[in-house]
């Protein structure tokens, strides 16, 4: 059945708008396809522009698209990343299919041009990811367990016998949590008095970006955030941040069409900053944000910034965004301190992610 099929490299174009984008947007709009089939819903989908410009390469990652058309129509998709600065051996894949299209050899095919893609560039370690809605038994006897052994995802999911089948390993499970703003803001108030009080030793700023004369210690709390997340198994190197960085991710935020919102906390005796969050606001999707990273330094936790910087940020979202609806965001199921936090935020389980890796060599 394959053997009809020809895998293809999609170039990336000068623009959305460009000539020579066609192809490029049939393959943005078959990704939404593909997260529309897996959710029922447009949350994880993405404008056009925002993945042309986190999908061009930068000097700390490379990424390269694969797709398969049947006859004149785009059906499957692939790509791989690759990280330039740190985890060398590493590459980031993902092969999917229309679910119309699978159980022909599809899938594979893509999966096999990623994979080469990785080792022509020297890549031993392969990681991917699968996604799954709420709803299924995580207590079934055949339960796929990662090696955290919290959560489990589904063995009956295709994604997950297809990753299995290719040699995959379960790392870990994420949780992806939803919150509806409106629902939810009435009980921000108490939760913001009971913070402010126990962080009264720190001051929260509200940045629209990272301000220049905020980046290289902005870039060491990126750093620390590379190392402070559980990882199961398959762990990551720290990362390697300096301002240069922070200004790099910036431009290319910018150039995806996304306002990074941050918040951030201050050590008023110190004058040091201590504790961040963001969240990433789309221009063409700005009724969902998504929420990113959040960092205490381990010496200052137990003073509930981790509660008071994301109300500050959740605030300055509404505040600047009228259409503001809904927060999406994703966190280790382990990670019970930060799934505290966002509970009592009103964030609610939508669905969970798996962490996959696989070792070449």
């Amino acid at each position: 059945m394959t053997a009809q099929y020809r895998v293809q490299r999609l170039r990336l174009p000068s623009s959305v708008q460009g000539d020579d984008a066609r192809e490029f947007r049939e393959f943005s709009d078959l990704t939404d396809a593909v997260e529309r089939q897996i959710w029922g819903h447009d949350d994880r989908c993405s404008p056009a522009d925002f993945r042309l410009g986190v999908w061009r390469d930068t000097r700390y990652e490379l990424t390269s698209l694969f797709f398969v058309r049947d006859g004149e129509r785009m059906v499957g998709r692939a790509w791989c990343q690759l990280p330039l600065k740190e985890d060398l051996t590493r590459a980031t894949v993902r092969a999917e299919v229309l679910d119309a299209y699978a159980g022909r050899g599809i899938g594979r095919l893509l999966l096999a041009a990623a994979t080469e893609e990785a080792t022509r560039h020297g890549r031993s370690v392969l990681s991917s990811f699968t996604e799954h809605p709420a709803g299924f038994d995580a207590g079934a006897p055949d339960a796929v367990v990662p090696s955290t052994g919290t959560g489990a995802l589904p063995a009956a999911a295709r994604s997950v016998a297809f990753a299995l089948a290719a040699g995959f390993q379960l790392s870990q499970v994420e949780r992806f949590s939803e919150l509806l703003l409106a629902e939810h803001d009435a009980g921000w108030p108490a939760l913001e008095a009971a913070a402010a009080a126990a962080g009264a030793d720190y001051e929260v700023l509200v940045w629209e970006g990272v301000p220049r004369e905020g980046r290289e210690e902005m870039a060491g709390l990126l750093s620390r955030m590379s190392t402070d997340i559980p990882y199961g198994v398959d762990r990551y190197e720290a990362a390697t941040w300096d301002a240069t960085r922070v200004e790099a991710l910036e431009e290319q935020l910018a150039d995806a069409g996304t306002l990074p919102l941050y918040a951030v906390a201050r050590h008023r005796a110190s004058g040091r900053l201590v504790a961040y969050t963001a969240l990433w606001i789309r221009a063409a999707k700005a009724e969902i944000a998504d929420q990113d990273d959040t960092l205490v330094v381990a010496e200052h936790r137990g003073h509930s910034l981790g509660m008071l910087i994301k109300l500050a940020n959740l605030r300055a979202y509404r505040e600047r965004f009228p259409e503001a609806r809904k927060v999406i965001t994703f966190n280790a199921e382990e990670n019970r301190h930060m799934l505290a936090i966002n509970e009592a935020l009103g964030f609610r389980p939508a669905g969970y992610d798996g962490e996959w890796y696989r070792r070449l060599a």
